[in-house]
């Protein structure tokens, strides 16, 4: 039986294999997401306007860092795509996350629900930069 282990925050994915009992863990691949890492205004070409009222003074039109967010969203797709294409493979028999809470959460949005049913457990950390030794204690 195989499990999947996936670390990941916004910009970084990283996805283990665990097989058997002994549940030795093994690095099958990693997605990266640059954008995600970049400063806001680097991800905007035309930045948001500025309205000026005498009532309230001036504001920004436009969430902050929405962008970034919007990079976020697009990687959390691309990661629940992964993961659905091996469950539809038959990859894995369960799943578990240990993400950044944030991250954790725009996951949690995209996912199918069958995709959700094999979830086993979920932590909300960011662990992508742990060794395999630390993951597996996290999952202890």
């Amino acid at each position: 039986m195989s499990y999947w282990i996936i670390v990941a925050n916004a910009s970084r994915a990283r996805f283990f294999e665990a097989v058997g009992k002994d549940c030795q863990m093994r690095e099958i691949f990693t997605l990266t997401h640059p954008n995600s890492r970049q400063h806001e205004g680097d991800l905007i070409s035309d930045g948001a306007g500025h309205v000026m009222s005498s009532a309230t003074g001036g504001h920004s039109m436009g969430g902050e860092n929405a962008a970034k967010q919007h990079e976020a969203d697009l990687f959390a797709r691309a990661v629940c795509e992964r993961l659905e294409q091996g469950r539809n493979k038959g990859s894995y028999a369960k799943l578990y996350l240990i993400a950044e809470p944030q991250f954790l959460g725009r996951m949690r949005q995209r996912m199918s629900k069958p995709l959700q049913n094999m979830v086993g457990d979920e932590f909300a950390k960011d662990l992508t930069m742990a060794s395999e030794a630390q993951i597996r204690a996290q999952l202890m």
